[in-house]
C-alpha cells in the first residue's frame, strides 16, 4: 500500500455512475444495474517530471501491474467470488505525473435490495450499494466519497437510467466509519473500524401498469356486483352471478401475490384493497342468499306481524305502498306478478295489483306468498344502498393513495457520519440509513 509518510493514511476517493437500471425483481429482491465504478488516489512512488519525458503527463496501464484497493460491496449477489470481491478485474488505470491514479471499470452489479411492500404499487424503494476494503481498517486506510465541485451537486445517474417500471429519483453517496468483527476479532469480541462509501439508489414505481391491469378490473368487478340487487329473483342466476365475480377477484389477488416478496412484515395497499373487495362481494353473496330465501317462501309460511311493519316502511327505500280503505278494513297493495299455487317461480304473468292483506280467507295463502316476495324486494333495495356506500368509500380510498404517496413518503436528510480530520471519532447524530 503506497504510504510514503509514517503515520499518514491513504485516502481513496470512491465514485460510481449509474448508466442503466435493468431490473428490480421484487419476489427475489435482486437489483440489477449497469454502473461505472471509479477509484482515485495518489501513489507517491509513481511521480515524474513531464519535461524530462516529452511532456507526457499521463499514461494508461493494466490495473494488475500496480497496487489498487481490495474493494468489495456488501450487497453482492454474484455467484462468482471474484466478481463480488474485486470489482476492477482486468480494467485499466490512468496514472498522472503527480502520482494521481484513476482506476475505473464498467460492470453489471447484482445486489440485494430489501423491498418495502407496504405502499405497493404506490411505493418508493431505497437500494444501497456499499463499498469497503476487505482487509484494511481506518488505522492506515480511508475510503471516502468523491469530493464535489464547490457550489455544484453531482448527479450520479444518467437521465436515461430509468426503465419502464421504475423512475430513478436520485443516486446520492454517503460515507461513514463502521465497526466490523472479522475472523479472530469476532471470536475475541474485539472490533475494528472500517471506512465505507454507500451509494443509495432511490426509485419510484411507475404504477400505471398495476392500475390498468389489476386495480381497474377489480374495481369494475366490485361495481358490477351492485347489479345483483337489481336482478329479479325469478331469473334464478343471482347467486351464480356473484360467485363468478368472487372467483375472478381471487385470480387478481393471486396476481398480486406473485409480484411481491413473500414477507410477513407488511401487507401492500393493493392487497388490502383486493381483500376488502373480496369481503364486500362475499357479503353481497350472503345478502343475496338471504333475500333470495325470503322472496321464495311459499304459502306454507305465514308472515309475522313485525315483518308487516317492514313492508309499510318500504317507502324509505323508494318502494311506496298504496293504502285503500274499504268497509273499515285496511288493505295494503302493490304492483306485482303473482304466482299461483304449485307454479314455477320463473313463470311470468301480467302485472296486476294484488292485495297484501284482506278479509277473504280463500286468498290468504296467495297474499302471504306475495308479501314474502315484496319483503325480498325491500331487502334487495336496502342491501343495494349499503353496498353502494361501502364500495364507494373503498374506491375513493384506493384512488386517493396515488395522490397522497408524494406526501406520505419523504426521504430524511442524511447527515455525514464522521468528520474527515477526526475519522476515528464517530458522529453521534449520524442518520445514515441502510
Amino acid at each position: 500500500m503506497p504510504i510514503c509518510e509514517l503515520g499518514k493514511k491513504l485516502k481513496i476517493q470512491q465514485d460510481m455512475l449509474l448508466i442503466q437500471l435493468f431490473d428490480l425483481d421484487e419476489p427475489t429482491q435482486m437489483l440489477t444495474v449497469d454502473v461505472w465504478v471509479e477509484s482515485t488516489w495518489k501513489d507517491c512512488r509513481l511521480t515524474w517530471d513531464p519535461k524530462r519525458f516529452n511532456n507526457i503527463d499521463n499514461f494508461v496501464i493494466k490495473a494488475e501491474e500496480i497496487w489498487y484497493p481490495d474493494l468489495i460491496f456488501y450487497e453482492s449477489l454474484h455467484g462468482n467470488f471474484e466478481e463480488g470481491m474485486f470489482i476492477y478485474g482486468e480494467s485499466k488505470a490512468r496514472i498522472f505525473s503527480d502520482g494521481s491514479i484513476q482506476l475505473g471499470a464498467q460492470a453489471v452489479f447484482k445486489s440485494f435490495c430489501r423491498i418495502n411492500i407496504a405502499q405497493f404499487p404506490y411505493d418508493r424503494q431505497r437500494c444501497n450499494i456499499t463499498f469497503s476494503s476487505w482487509t484494511k481498517d481506518t488505522s492506515n486506510f480511508l475510503l471516502v466519497k468523491k469530493e464535489e465541485a464547490p457550489g455544484k451537486k453531482e448527479d450520479h445517474a444518467f437521465v436515461s437510467a430509468s426503465n419502464g417500471e421504475w423512475m430513478v429519483e436520485g443516486f446520492p453517496s454517503f460515507d461513514r466509519v463502521a465497526d466490523r468483527k472479522v475472523g479472530l476479532d469476532e471470536a475475541s469480541g474485539r472490533s475494528r473500524q472500517y471506512s465505507e462509501v454507500a451509494f443509495q439508489l432511490r426509485l419510484k414505481r411507475k404504477y400505471m401498469f398495476q392500475q390498468v391491469y389489476m386495480l381497474f378490473p377489480c374495481m369494475l368487478l366490485t361495481w358490477l356486483t351492485l347489479f345483483v340487487f337489481i336482478m329479479p329473483t325469478e331469473c334464478g342466476e343471482k347467486i351464480a352471478y356473484v360467485t363468478t365475480i368472487l372467483l375472478s377477484l381471487m385470480v387478481f389477488l393471486l396476481m398480486v401475490s406473485d409480484n411481491i416478496p413473500r414477507s410477513g412484515d407488511a401487507v401492500p395497499v393493493l392487497g388490502i384493497y383486493f381483500c376488502i373487495a373480496i369481503a364486500l362481494v362475499s357479503l353481497a353473496n350472503i345478502k343475496t342468499i338471504i333475500s333470495y330465501n325470503i322472496s321464495l317462501k311459499g304459502k306454507d309460511f305465514c308472515m309475522p306481524a313485525c315483518f308487516i311493519k317492514i313492508l309499510e316502511s318500504g317507502k324509505y327505500v323508494g318502494l311506496p305502498l298504496t293504502h285503500h280503505n274499504e268497509a273499515a278494513v285496511k288493505v295494503i297493495s302493490f304492483a306485482m306478478k303473482p304466482r299461483q299455487a304449485g307454479q314455477n317461480p320463473v313463470t311470468r304473468h301480467e302485472d296486476s295489483e294484488v292485495p297484501l292483506s284482506t278479509t277473504n280467507p280463500e286468498s290468504h295463502f296467495g297474499q302471504d306468498e306475495n308479501k314474502w316476495r315484496f319483503l325480498g324486494i325491500i331487502l334487495d333495495r336496502v342491501f343495494l344502498i349499503i353496498y353502494f356506500v361501502l364500495n364507494l368509500a373503498v374506491s375513493i380510498w384506493i384512488l386517493t393513495r396515488a395522490t397522497r404517496r408524494m406526501n406520505s413518503i419523504r426521504f430524511e436528510r442524511l447527515l455525514p457520519c464522521f468528520d474527515l480530520p477526526n475519522v476515528v471519532k464517530l458522529n453521534k447524530n449520524c442518520k445514515y440509513e441502510l
